[in-house]
């Protein structure tokens, strides 16, 4: 008879050592990571936090700053960076712009007045503007820190208003132009809706520049023709500096605006080349702007134009925006990236447009689409009405402003 022997014997004490040795490997391991993966998430979170808060300083000097007059006279404002690394909206001190919890650092402002030599500026602690000029742009350049230490720099311009009497004065000689014989009974009025395009300037009258050295531009009340592209270093040579750059007009054939820089143009810009905006650059132009080559507008940058837009394929990279104070034109591609902007005083007109998570379309009249949306938790809020080239349309809801547009729709602001 063959007898089975089994082996009974439990665990020794080194391989009981060598489990626990293990486990304990393991187990800190797991809470390394755990631990890395919250601080992480803290990093991100603060860091977010930190962009938001100085995305809503600029909202709110944007509003204040566009604020219309009223009939007690002009409206004004003042601004004043003191000691305490703290900006404040007032000479007393009491209206502090921005979060407690937040400094700034590098903080310069410039009121640019036509006249240069009356520019107001703040460039130092202790420093006030005590009356901004709002048909003047203000350009914004500031550092934000958090109580952690965390940065998030900003560097944009807000656009100069027209005054009410003239918008009052445009406003009456429109209504006369306007006027034509009633409708016949039962037939609803139809309202064309057009894009006035860009024409050409007198290009004549620019001076021609075949290759800029330094800073050729320093006679800021010309125009200038450059058969090129250019790659905007204001700082190169010392010879100007970038947020007091301002051109009358400009006509291009490519341009690239150096990461936090600024180009300002008072009239009009011309590129019949690729224009591309780097991280927290800013260019701003006070009338028409027509861009005949694709635009790239990179993380945190900003492409301001006081009147209106023409534009080709256009790719808005993260925290980037787009501010046009009349009506904008996209002949090709519009894609805005996750958390982007794009605002429209007057009628938009776009193509194949791409709207990421968080970003947002806001027009303040009339929309006009011709090729198919794509919604990925975005949203477009238009104040006017809404019309589509494509098939299926997409859903549109009314709301009654747009304060909260619905995300992965269309919201219309309903009319009184």
């Amino acid at each position: 008879m063959k007898k089975y022997v089994q082996n009974e014997r439990g665990l020794t004490l080194i391989e009981l050592l060598a489990t626990i040795v293990i486990g304990a490997i393991v187990i800190g391991l797991a809470t390394s990571v755990f631990v890395s993966a919250a601080k992480q998430n803290k990093t991100t979170y603060e860091h977010n936090a930190l962009r938001q808060e100085a995305n809503l300083i600029i909202t709110k000097l944007r509003q204040i700053h566009q604020e219309p007059d009223s009939n007690e006279g002009p409206y004004s404002y003042s601004l004043c960076y003191e000691s305490n690394e703290k900006i404040y909206l007032d000479t007393t001190l009491t209206n502090s712009l921005g979060n407690e919890n937040y400094k700034f650092k590098n903080v310069e402002f410039i009121n640019a007045i036509e006249n240069p030599d009356s520019y107001k500026t703040i460039d130092s602690t202790n420093d006030c503007i005590n009356s901004v000029d709002i048909y003047s742009p203000l350009l914004v350049k500031f550092t934000l820190v958090n109580e952690h230490g965390q940065e998030f720099n900003m560097n944009t311009a807000i656009a100069r208003i027209t005054p009410l009497d003239e918008v009052i004065r445009e406003w009456e000689e429109n209504e006369e132009e306007n006027q034509v014989e009633a409708p016949n009974p039962g037939e609803p009025p139809m309202e064309e809706v057009v894009f006035e395009d860009i024409a050409n300037d007198n290009f004549n009258q620019y001076i021609n520049i075949d290759k800029p050295q330094h800073c050729p531009w320093k006679d800021i009340n010309k125009s200038f023709k450059l058969n090129s592209s250019l790659d905007f270093k204001p700082n190169n040579g010392s010879k100007c500096r970038g947020a007091e750059t301002f051109l009358k007009s400009l006509y291009l054939n490519g341009l690239v605006v150096t990461s936090g820089e600024s180009l300002t143009i008072k009239e009009s810009f011309f590129n019949d080349g690729k224009t591309e905006l780097k991280e927290n650059s800013t260019l701003n132009v006070l009338s028409n702007a027509r861009l005949s080559g694709d635009l790239d507008i990179k993380d945190g940058a900003s492409l301001i134009a006081g009147n209106r837009l023409q534009v080709q394929r256009t790719t808005l990279e993260t925290n980037a925006d787009i501010y046009v104070g009349d009506s904008a034109k996209f002949t090709s591609d519009l894609t805005l990236k996750d958390k982007t902007e794009l605002y429209v005083e007057n009628n938009l007109f776009a193509q194949k447009t791409t709207v990421g998570n968080g970003a947002r379309i806001i027009v303040g009249n009339s929309a006009i689409f011709e090729k198919p949306i794509t919604l990925n938790n975005g949203s477009i809020c238009v104040e006017g009405n809404v019309s589509f080239g494509f098939k299926p349309e997409p859903t549109v809801v009314q709301a009654d402003s747009c304060a909260n547009p619905s995300k992965n729709s269309i919201t219309v602001v309903k009319k009184l």
